[in-house]
């Protein structure tokens, strides 16, 4: 079982610079780590992982990763969030699926994102056509 520690994570500069996230919060099934090294906290990056069992006319596992990156800059002589940008990724998985099969969906999703075009279609804006 995973345990709620700091996670490094790189991010996408041309020379990737690693940011060290720490624990936040465990509550339940939903865990929440931050980079805080913006100067305020508003502006601290965040990501999170939330796992809900199935229950009522949800059969499925419901897996949720998100991420939350705020843009700091100064204004009027304080660093203010001008923007931010998030990302969610949500997982369905039922109680009876394999190992297997669970290694291919988390696959399929690495290697979507992985794919030349698709990385194309994010950076750039564009639609597929």
């Amino acid at each position: 079982m995973p345990t709620l520690d700091t996670v490094v994570i790189n991010d996408g500069q041309g020379t990737p610079v690693a940011h060290d996230f720490d624990p936040v919060i465990l509550q339940g099934g939903k865990a929440k780590w931050a980079d805080r090294a913006p100067a305020v906290p508003a502006g601290f990056l965040t990501i999170s992982r939330e796992i809900q069992e199935p229950s009522g006319q949800r059969a499925a596992y419901k897996i949720s990763d998100g991420f939350y990156l705020p843009v700091v800059e100064e204004v009027d002589g304080s660093d203010t969030v001008v923007r931010y940008n998030s990302t969610k990724v949500e997982f369905n998985v039922n109680p009876n699926s394999t190992l297997q099969e669970r290694k291919d969906q988390y696959a399929y999703l690495q290697n979507w994102l992985a794919n030349a075009d698709v990385k194309d279609s994010f950076l750039n804006l564009t639609p597929f056509f």
